[in-house]
């Protein structure tokens, strides 16, 4: 009997806590997984063209039949030490060298004077367009300027390059040339194209071709008038135009005449152009060009870039 009411005792008091113990706690919410945000990387801006990177790079020759191209160190290169060997080169990095973005980039490109001298008098000077690419020189289009001119100075601005110097006329020396010059340079589709010259008259008055219409950049249909002006009349009153599609392939040509009142007189013209029956659209620019009668050298030099819709 003892032993009855012991384990009754005992059960009794395993029921008691199983029924009046604290109720097990719930599981609360998970926490948020935690997500790291990847790093912003951050461009690394490309530095812009030094000296010393243009004076020590590779650039084609102009002048040379080959252009083939040569290696500068500190701005010189040189083949052979007899001027009268038939493979002499004398290659030199004329001053002075001019900076700024050239093809819109944002990035700092250059332009430098190449001057080449195969023997002989002749030192044959050109500019060349050098682009940045992911820091490097890379040379990207040349225009020569003459034998042995007088640089006066080289700038970049607004993506086109200026210069200026003294170069020879029709009836000027080797030694010495004596034709002021400002020439206007843009970078298009790896080309280095005119987009202005202006010379002097011998008595010291600027040649200018101006176009006041239509206005760079600006939109058009095919046909158009340019409209133009002269400050000079060219010879004879004859001036040549020419259209460039954005390829920088010439897609017309041809001669027309300027209205001036005397000969040598400012001068005005109308042209008009219609190649909508060839398909041209996009950008084209407009050249109006003076040449001289005597060398073919240009006097002076007018362009306009519209967008052709």
């Amino acid at each position: 009997m003892k032993k009855f009411f012991a384990l009754l005792s005992l059960g009794l008091a395993a029921l008691g806590c199983s029924v009046f113990s604290s109720p097990a706690a719930k599981p609360g919410p998970s926490p948020a997984p935690v997500i790291q945000a990847s790093p912003t990387l951050t461009p690394i801006p490309v530095p812009a063209l030094t000296a010393d990177q243009l004076k020590n790079a590779s650039y084609q020759l102009v002048f040379q039949d080959s252009h083939k191209t040569v290696q500068l160190t500190n701005g010189v290169y040189q083949n052979g030490t007899d001027p009268a060997s038939p493979d002499y080169a004398d290659v030199t990095l004329a001053e002075p060298m001019a900076f700024g973005d050239l093809n819109g980039d944002g990035v700092g490109d250059a332009a430098v004077l190449l001057a080449e001298n195969y023997g002989g008098t002749g030192v044959f000077v050109s500019v060349v367009a050098v682009i940045n690419q992911n820091g490097q020189p890379v040379q990207s289009g040349a225009q020569t300027i003459d034998d042995r001119p007088i640089l006066n100075s080289i700038n970049i601005q607004n993506g086109q390059i200026f210069l200026d110097a003294t170069v020879h006329g029709p009836n000027d020396p080797g030694c010495c040339p004596n034709q002021p010059i400002k020439e206007t340079y843009r970078f298009i589709n790896g080309k280095l194209v005119f987009t202005s010259v202006v010379t002097k008259t011998a008595n010291g008055l600027d040649r200018v071709v101006t176009i006041d219409s239509p206005a760079e950049g600006s939109s058009a249909s095919w046909p158009l008038t340019v409209t133009s002006k002269v400050s000079i009349a060219p010879f004879e009153n004859n001036l040549v135009y020419s259209v460039f599609d954005a390829d920088n392939n010439q897609i017309a040509n041809g001669p027309f005449l300027v209205n001036a009142d005397q000969p040598g007189g400012p001068g005005i013209f109308s042209l008009p152009l219609d190649l909508g029956s060839a398909g041209i659209s996009g950008p084209v620019r407009i050249q109006i060009e003076d040449s001289s009668p005597a060398d073919g050298s240009i006097l002076a030099l007018g362009s306009v870039t519209v967008i052709i819709k």
